[in-house]
């Protein structure tokens, strides 16, 4: 077995478990099961982490940092908060990045492990930590007059990392007509498209029926 620095050897067991939980499913997945996966014996594991349910959350934590890394990248020359709001919206691992992607899939299966708090809040503080971020730059643009302002920028936001889930919850079954990259610029486009375009005055904003 192969030395490694822990850091790496603790990249490397989170790469591997990501791939056994997308396969087994959390509740699925033993250490044993991440150890063989990773190549090492099961004490291995320990030596970084105490359980699997630490591992698991690790994990939820490590994707968020590398959205965040991605977006800071993407967003360093942006000239107006438009720009860097599309910037972000093209930026998403889950589309493009295999181990981002593996662990999405996990978190669909997981989100349903309510007997589990810590795994619930895990979860729940990764998409928080989205819409505050998002919610920030949305609002910068609703102040610049660049995209609608009829609705709280929250409420935008939520729309976007909807349509990101949805997107991210589809893409492993490689759907042909979903997975392509006309597919994604067009999902994009439209999603720019509804935050730039006027309020809707439909039934009950004035409209006569």
């Amino acid at each position: 077995m192969a030395r490694m620095k822990a850091p790496d050897r603790k990249q490397q067991l989170l790469e591997s478990a990501a791939r056994c939980f997308a396969r087994h499913g959390y509740r699925g997945t033993t250490t044993a099961m991440i150890a063989a996966e990773a190549g090492v014996s099961e004490p291995i594991i320990y030596r970084h982490f105490k359980n699997k349910h630490e591992l698991f959350i690790a994990l939820i934590e490590q994707v968020g940092d590398r959205v965040f890394r991605n977006w800071e990248l993407a967003t360093a020359n942006a000239r107006t908060p438009l720009e860097k709001l599309q910037n972000m919206m093209y930026s998403n691992p889950a589309t493009s990045d295999p181990y981002t992607a593996s662990v999405y899939q996990l978190l669909f299966h997981a989100s349903t492990e309510i007997s589990e708090p810590a795994i619930l809040q895990a979860i729940r503080d990764h998409y928080e930590r989205y819409v505050r971020s998002l919610a920030s730059v949305m609002k910068e643009a609703q102040d610049a007059g660049q995209i609608r302002n009829d609705v709280p920028a929250e409420w935008l936001t939520w729309q976007i990392i909807h349509a990101a889930v949805g997107f991210a919850m589809v893409r492993p079954m490689q759907i042909p007509s979903h997975a392509n990259l006309q597919f994604v610029q067009g999902t994009i486009r439209l999603l720019m498209e509804v935050l730039t375009r006027q309020p809707y005055q439909g039934p009950g904003n004035g409209q006569a029926h």
